[in-house]
């Protein structure tokens, strides 16, 4: 039997603010004009902009995953990996929320999608890696914001000791919920719909390769809320439980609920199985505006 330690974590690595004077010069005009009404050329885009980087480096070498799932990763990911480096791998870096990585036809959008996966080099490697966007996100200058960056979902073929394959899923999806100043969710709510769709597909599309599978990050769904609870249980448990020969189950931690997820799927085909020795939020960890959460797996052949 093998232990595998996975860890999710927003680490909120968006930058405090974009400076409009570094527009390409055609669009300098943007800049005079929101100058003259704001009087300044900054957009604040981060409330919370102390950068916790080389921290969150410390912790997670601390806390020892053997996975560790980041959603946000965009302006700090060179400082991470300083920390990190010499015990972690990690995959793409899509790049900064800054106007060298922005794709502006036919309306601008930031070409990063904030995920990373960051693996042991000591007994984990990976032999893909698909980077994909969702096919329907919401909300462009409200509502998060989601539509200014490639947000999406990742896949891996993870191999664990040299002998476990696991079929890893990272995301990211859509943001906003419920409150007085978002009082109608209808498009959030109708974006995440179709995002996990979007990840049965693939899923469905894999599982005749008959291996466990885990589905992690930041789901944007929240157990407190009703139809985000619905949306978990229609269209991501009751899709793969349809599947022949799959089971998911979600690792429930024991002492908070929120927005960040692990969920494991086993397969009656599989060498071996995914079975939860133990799962919580690190609830004394301040760095983001999330907490990470994590959870430790017995592998079974």
């Amino acid at each position: 039997m093998k232990e595998l330690k996975v860890l999710t974590y927003n680490v909120d690595e968006l930058p405090e603010k974009l400076d409009l004077k570094k527009l390409p010069w055609i669009l300098k005009p943007i800049s005079w004009i929101y100058k003259l009404i704001k009087g300044t050329s900054f957009i604040k885009i981060n409330d919370n902009p102390d950068n916790h980087s080389y921290e969150i480096g410390g912790y997670l070498l601390k806390s020892n995953p053997d996975i560790a799932v980041l959603q946000e990763d965009f302006n700090y990911h060179r400082e991470l990996m300083l920390v990190l480096g010499k015990e972690y791998n990690d995959s793409t870096h899509t790049g900064k929320i800054d106007f060298s990585n922005i794709k502006w036809l036919p309306r601008p959008r930031f070409k990063a999608d904030g995920l990373n996966l960051i693996f042991k080099k000591e007994n984990i490697s990976t032999f893909s890696e698909d980077i994909i966007k969702w096919n329907k996100s919401y909300g462009y200058i409200s509502h998060a914001n989601d539509l200014l960056t490639t947000k999406g979902f990742r896949f891996y073929n993870v191999i664990v000791d040299g002998t476990f394959l696991i079929k890893v899923y990272i995301l990211h999806m859509d943001a906003d919920f419920y409150n007085s100043n978002s009082p109608n969710i209808k498009g959030d709510l109708e974006a995440r719909k179709s995002q996990f769709k979007q990840i049965i597909n693939h899923i469905k599309k894999e599982s005749c390769k008959h291996s466990p599978m885990l589905i992690i990050g930041d789901t944007n769904s929240y157990d407190k809320y009703e139809w985000d609870k619905n949306n978990i249980e229609v269209n991501l448990i009751h899709e793969i439980n349809h599947i022949s020969g799959l089971t998911i189950k979600e690792a429930v931690p024991t002492n908070h609920s929120d927005c960040d997820k692990i969920f494991y799927i086993n397969d009656e085909k599989a060498l071996f199985n995914i079975e939860l020795k133990e799962c919580h939020f690190d609830m004394d960890i301040n760095y983001s505006d999330h907490k990470p959460l994590i959870a430790t797996f017995n592998l079974i052949i």
